[in-house]
């Protein structure tokens, strides 16, 4: 299963992006969303798992969730837009008794990937505003059973 991952495209979505997520079978979008023509306009790729950021004002109330948790294979992926850091997100998943193999999040406009506690987590930066000097990212989350693969790809924008 691929799995295009996607973050703070507040409101933008350039062309490349639909080349890089032309053959995934899920986008997943870590908030910041902007705009709902950007979850239109992916909707057209793959079916779209999004959940709200903090910048997410004027998207339709009730329609995107803080957090959510997708099946992929045999793992289980959870979404959020803020993580603080890895560990106390963690902690958090224990006291809502849920279990994530993967993380994916947002915010901070920085393609990163770790592994905390057997737990991979991972943002695929920015579209419109990357904090990073390699400039706008998405990344794909490749999963085979249990087995995972990210692959991080500039965007032209």
């Amino acid at each position: 299963m691929k799995i295009g991952l996607i973050s703070d495209t507040h409101g933008h979505l350039p062309a490349d992006v639909f080349t890089i997520f032309s053959d995934v079978d899920l986008i997943i979008h870590a908030g910041d969303v902007g705009s709902e023509n950007v979850l239109i306009d992916l909707q057209a790729l793959a079916p779209v798992k999004a959940v709200y950021g903090n910048m997410d004002h004027a998207l339709p109330a009730g329609n995107l969730s803080r957090i959510a948790f997708i099946k992929a294979e045999e793992l289980t992926l959870c979404v959020t837009h803020i993580l603080n850091n890895p560990k106390s997100f963690a902690y958090e998943l224990y006291k809502m008794n849920k279990k994530a193999e993967v993380v994916i999040f947002g915010h901070t406009h920085r393609p990163e990937v770790q592994k905390y506690n057997e737990i991979l987590f991972i943002n695929p930066g920015s579209i419109a505003y990357p904090r990073d000097e390699g400039g706008p990212s998405v990344a794909i989350l490749s999963v085979v059973g249990s087995e995972t693969e990210v692959t991080f790809y500039k965007v032209k924008i």
